[in-house]
């Protein structure tokens, strides 16, 4: 269970980092950093909608590769929680 919230956690932090640095490509513009204060609904949906679906994704991701890793070094699946 804490080698999965680890993963998940690095995975969602840098998970960020990835979408913060998109966002600035593609919009040409920072991230909205508090989107309920903004005039723009449209930035602030796709801004929720994006984030919010690539971290569970990668949270995801992280959470199945420790525990397939668990499992092939221990011979056995991980505790359940």
């Amino acid at each position: 269970m804490l080698v999965g919230a680890g993963a998940a956690m690095l995975a969602g932090s840098l998970t960020q980092r990835l979408l913060e640095s998109g966002w600035r490509t593609v919009a040409d513009d920072d991230p909205p950093e508090k989107p309920w204060r903004g005039d723009s609904w449209k930035q602030a949906l796709a801004w929720a909608c994006i984030s919010a679906t690539v971290v569970a994704a990668a949270q995801l991701a992280a959470k199945q590769g420790a525990h397939k890793g668990w499992k092939k070094v221990t011979g056995h699946a991980p505790p359940a929680a």
